[in-house]
C-alpha cells in the first residue's frame, strides 16, 4: 500500500484516509451546488434569447405603430434604367397624381480657357514680380496671393488646393500640337454666376530683393512700358485690356429649365426642390418628350414593414416555444406563458370598428396551429391596394394591433420589463448559491486541516510506538 505525506513515518497511509474523509463530506455537496448553478445560468441563457427575439419583435411592431409610414409617398418615374433623365422623390406632403415633366435644359458651371498660343509649356512663368488673382462667380468668390517667378504648374497648383476654393479646378490640357491650354472651371451653377477673374499686380515700389527679384530685374521692370509684351498676371485674366483667358458663349453658367405639366420653371441647380409641393426633382439629361411621374401612397414599404412584422413574430413564437418546450430550462415559466397567451389574444381581436379590414387576418395573415403567421401575399396586396386608407386605424394607436401589442410588450422589455427582472431574480439566486458554495468550501478546508492535525498526531503517536516495537522486538531477538 503507498503511503502519503501524512503517517510516512508510521507506515500508514493517513493522506489517503483524509482525503476520502473530505471527498465523504464535501463532493457531493458541491456538485449539487455547481449543478444548481449551471440550472442557473441556463435560464440567464434563455432569458437573453427571449429577451432579444422580444426587442427585434417590438422594433417591427413600432414601425407598424407609427402612422407616419402609412403618409409615406412613392413616385415612380416612366422611364428607362440604362438612360434616366429624372430622379424625383417626394415626401409625405406631396399629392397623389401624375405629373408629365419635360427637361429643357441642364444647368451648369462655366469655364474660362487660355488664348491659343498664349503658353508652352508649364514651366511658363506668368508673373515677375507677383500679385493678386480674384476669382469670382455668383456671390463666391476667393483671393490668391501669387509670389513671383510663378509657374503655370505652380499656380495651378496653388489654385486648387487654396483653402477657400468655393468649387473652381485649374487644369492644363496639351493638343498635341504645340499648344498648352490652361483652363479654369467653376462648378457654380446658375445663369449671371459664369466665371470671372481678375488681378492686381504687385506695385514696383512695393517689392524687394527678397521677393526673388534681383536689382537687375527690379531695374528692367521698372524702365518696361507698361504695354510690354511677355506672361503677366494679365495673362490669366477675364478682365482687363491684356485679358489672355474667356469664357465663351457656350463655357457660361446657366440655369437649368423644366416644364411641369405645361408650367415652365428655372432654376440655378439641376435639383428642384421648390418647383412642385413635396417633391424633389432632379434634371439629368435633356428630353425628347414629357415623361411620365405617378405620386403614390408608399404601398411597398408598408408591404415589407408587414412581413417583417410577420417573421420577427414567427421567431418570436419559435424561441418562446423552445425555451418553454417539455425538459427546457423554461419549462412552466409563467412568463413565457403569459407573453404567448397575451399576444394570441392581441391578435384575435377585432381592431377596426368599419370597413372591410375587422382585423389582420383580413389582410391574408393566417396562425396555424402551432401559433406561427403565414402570409397570402396576392390578398395582402389587393387588401392594400383596395383599403390603403383604413391601414392606420388597423395598426396603429390604442385601437390597432400594433398599438396593442407596443404596449404589451412594454411590460416585457426595457430596464423595469418583467423579463429583465426575472433575469434579475435568477442572478441573485446564483449569486446567493455562489456564496453559500464558497462558504462551504472554506468550510471543508478548515475541515481539512482538523482533519490533518488529528492525524498528524496519531501518526507520531504510530511512529512512536512502532519505533518501541522495534526496539523490544531487538532486544528479544538479542536474547
Amino acid at each position: 500500500m503507498a503511503v502519503g505525506s501524512l503517517g510516512a513515518g508510521s507506515g500508514v497511509d493517513l493522506e489517503s484516509l483524509v482525503n476520502k474523509m473530505v471527498s465523504a463530506q464535501r463532493d457531493d455537496k458541491v456538485k449539487l451546488y455547481k449543478n444548481t448553478i449551471q440550472g442557473y445560468d441556463s435560464k440567464l441563457s434563455a432569458l437573453g434569447s427571449v429577451g432579444s427575439a422580444i426587442d427585434t419583435f417590438k422594433s417591427t411592431v413600432e414601425k407598424l405603430n407609427d402612422s407616419d409610414l402609412f403618409t409615406g409617398r412613392n413616385a415612380i418615374v416612366d422611364q428607362p434604367d440604362d438612360k434616366k433623365v429624372l430622379d424625383v422623390s417626394a415626401d409625405r406632403n406631396s399629392s397623389n397624381g401624375s405629373y408629365e415633366i419635360s427637361v429643357n435644359q441642364t444647368a451648369k458651371g462655366s469655364r474660362a480657357l487660355s488664348t491659343p498660343g498664349l503658353f508652352s509649356s508649364a514651366d511658363d512663368v506668368i508673373t515677375a514680380r507677383g500679385g493678386k488673382l480674384t476669382f469670382s462667380a455668383g456671390d463666391k468668390s476667393f483671393t490668391l496671393d501669387v509670389p513671383p517667378k510663378t509657374t503655370l504648374s505652380q499656380l495651378r497648383k496653388q489654385i486648387n488646393s487654396a483653402e477657400d476654393n468655393f468649387g473652381v479646378s485649374a487644369n492644363l490640357v496639351d493638343n498635341g500640337e504645340g499648344n498648352l491650354f490652361f483652363t479654369i472651371t467653376s462648378d457654380k451653377e446658375g445663369d449671371g454666376s459664369s466665371l470671372r477673374i481678375s488681378n492686381v499686380p504687385t506695385p514696383l515700389s512695393q517689392l524687394a530683393i527678397s521677393d526673388s527679384l534681383t536689382q537687375d530685374e527690379k531695374d528692367a521692370l521698372e524702365k518696361a512700358p507698361t504695354n510690354a509684351s511677355g506672361l503677366s498676371l494679365d495673362s490669366v485674366s477675364t478682365e482687363g485690356l491684356s485679358a489672355g483667358m474667356s469664357v465663351s458663349l457656350n463655357d457660361q453658367a446657366r440655369d437649368a429649365v423644366i416644364t411641369v405639366d405645361g408650367i415652365q420653371i428655372r432654376n440655378d441647380s439641376n435639383t428642384f426642390d421648390k418647383a412642385v409641393s413635396g417633391l424633389s426633382i432632379d434634371a439629368l439629361a435633356l428630353t425628347t418628350k414629357p415623361t411620365k411621374v405617378d405620386v403614390s401612397y408608399d404601398e411597398e414599404t408598408v408591404k415589407e414593414t408587414i412581413k417583417s412584422f410577420v417573421s420577427s413574430y414567427n421567431d418570436l413564437v419559435g424561441v418562446l416555444g423552445r425555451s418553454a418546450a417539455k425538459g427546457s430550462v423554461l419549462n412552466g415559466n409563467s412568463m413565457i406563458r403569459n407573453l404567448q397567451s397575451s399576444m394570441t389574444s392581441s391578435f384575435m381581436m377585432s381592431h377596426s370598428n368599419t370597413g372591410k379590414l375587422a382585423s389582420v387576418f383580413d389582410l391574408g395573415l393566417k396562425m396555424g396551429s402551432k401559433g406561427t403567421l403565414s402570409i397570402n401575399e396576392a390578398k395582402l396586396d389587393k387588401a392594400i391596394s383596395q383599403n390603403y386608407d383604413e391601414l392606420p386605424d388597423l395598426f396603429t394607436g390604442a385601437g390597432g394591433v400594433a398599438g396593442s401589442l407596443d404596449k404589451l410588450l412594454n411590460s416585457y422589455t426595457g430596464r423595469d420589463g418583467m423579463n429583465q427582472a426575472l433575469k434579475d431574480s435568477i442572478q441573485k439566486s446564483k449569486d446567493n448559491t455562489e456564496e453559500t458554495l464558497q462558504s462551504y468550501e472554506d468550510r471543508m478546508t478548515k475541515y481539512e486541516a482538523s482533519l490533518r492535525d488529528k492525524f498528524t498526531n496519531l501518526g507520531s503517536q504510530l511512529s512512536n510506538m512502532k519505533a518501541q516495537g522495534n526496539y523490544l522486538n531487538s532486544t528479544l531477538n538479542n536474547l
